[in-house]
């Protein structure tokens, strides 16, 4: 019996073993695993609050003040420095009243009334000149004392023209026209209504007993010529064609014309220096 019981107990048999079965072990009790008491979370020591760089307080870039463009003033209109250019039309002249006679324009533009004649025309021999001619009584009292300054200086001069009526200066007209063709006429006659003669206050001169004014090189070369255009602005009379003047008063030089237009104004024209046409417009 204990042999057998070896064997199996050896395994020595055909048969598998059977495995003893285990005893059950008691579960040991478990001691409760004390909990790792926690470290209490260090609190974190303030760091040291670092004090901000102070950073500069930004100033606004100031914005480029616009530099304004500058502003056109409106300008006036310009000044006509001198009367138009030369032209010929028939445009009635503003002062066209007998006392207006020392402005009114007259050019180959501007002309008076076909029946402007003025109301007080003498002849010219009541101003110790020669006769045959009229002109306005105002010129009179100056003419003679001009007349009698240039005999006493021994240039005594005489007329050739005086006052001319609008049909007088169509004739005159015609006749240039006959002599030297419309186009030469132009520089140098004056179409009717636009002559000063018409004004009665216009003379033209020549040396007394000598030919007439035109029929010289230069009338003011002569004696009696260079005294007029020397002293004739002293007794109220000017010289309305001088030398080299085309184009500012539109007619040839004209050294026997000259036109009475009162003391004052005269004075103010030979001061001036320019063609008395210019100074007309200017008062015009």
């Amino acid at each position: 019996m204990i042999a057998l019981s070896s064997a199996l107990l050896l395994g020595g048999g055909r048969g598998p073993a059977v495995p003893p079965v285990p005893a059950t072990p008691s579960a040991p009790v478990a001691s409760p695993t004390p909990s790792p008491t926690a470290s209490p979370t260090p609190t974190p020591s303030p760091s040291p609050t670092a004090s901000p760089t102070p950073r500069p307080t930004p100033r606004p870039t100031p914005a480029p003040t616009p530099i304004p463009a500058p502003s056109v003033a409106p300008q006036p209109p310009p000044v006509i420095s001198g009367p138009p250019a030369c032209a010929y039309d028939d445009v009635l002249t503003r002062h066209h009243g007998y006392g207006e006679w020392p402005i009114s324009l007259l050019d180959t533009m501007y002309h008076l009334p076909a029946a402007y004649a003025p109301p007080d025309l003498v002849a010219s021999d009541s101003a110790g000149v020669n006769g045959g001619y009229h002109l306005r009584a105002i010129v009179i009292p100056d003419l003679r004392a001009m007349a009698a300054d240039a005999r006493a200086n021994g240039t005594p001069i005489a007329l050739v023209s005086g006052y001319r009526s609008h049909a007088q200066q169509e004739d005159t007209f015609a006749y240039w026209v006959s002599v030297g063709g419309y186009e030469q006429a132009l520089r140098t006659s004056a179409r009717a209504g636009h002559s000063e003669h018409q004004l009665g206050t216009v003379i033209d001169v020549t040396s007394e007993g000598g030919s007439a004014p035109w029929e010289y090189a230069d009338w003011a070369s002569t004696p009696a010529g260079g005294w007029m255009a020397a002293n004739a602005w002293r007794y109220g009379f000017v010289q309305s064609y001088p030398r080299g003047a085309f184009a500012q008063t539109c007619y040839d030089y004209e050294p026997w014309h000259f036109r009475y237009v009162g003391r004052d104004l005269a004075a103010r024209m030979h001061a001036d220096g320019r063609a008395p046409r210019h100074v007309l417009w200017e008062l015009q």
